[in-house]
């Protein structure tokens, strides 16, 4: 919830809807700057290529298969097209089209998000298309919660 939160100016400044989806009671083990550095370069990339009216959601809960936290990022931006989607999560790589030429970046925000997933032995999988947007899908092993670190329940529409 922090991390969305702090992408609610950037988002307002292009007009693009932020909302979260919060499901309580879900723990994982992890470093949490890394974990708020994945989710905040899935939001940065989410929020650039999403155009004026659009919308991202997140959502944060239980995966299907038991034992896993799963972290869905939703945007309708300008999508992936499939030839490039073997290759985004490489360093320094950059789709490059009409719609992102002129977008700044370096091309290693994806290649942190990999890493720092992989280190955390989680997975994470991208469904996208060219004017529909895309869907990034982080699974993180979930971890027992104490009732002190159950955090409350939260639906968030930024």
């Amino acid at each position: 919830a922090d991390v969305v939160d702090q992408f609610q100016i950037p988002a307002e400044e292009k007009s693009v809807s932020l909302s979260a989806t919060l499901e309580p009671g879900w723990v994982t083990s992890a470093d949490r700057t890394q974990v708020e550095r994945m989710i905040s370069n899935l939001l940065s990339n989410a929020v650039k290529y999403t155009p004026k009216g659009g919308k991202v959601h997140v959502r944060v809960g239980r995966d299907r298969e038991d034992g896993w936290i799963r972290l869905e990022l939703e945007d309708n931006g300008v999508g992936i097209p499939a030839e490039n989607l073997p290759h985004i999560f490489d360093r320094f790589y950059r789709v490059r089209n009409a719609q992102t030429n002129y977008t700044q970046g370096l091309g290693l925000g994806l290649s942190f998000v990999v890493w720092i997933v992989s280190a955390h032995d989680g997975t994470i999988h991208v469904e996208s298309k060219p004017g529909e947007g895309s869907r990034f899908i982080v699974r993180l092993p979930a971890a027992m919660a104490s009732q002190e670190t159950v955090p409350e329940p939260a639906t968030t529409s930024i």
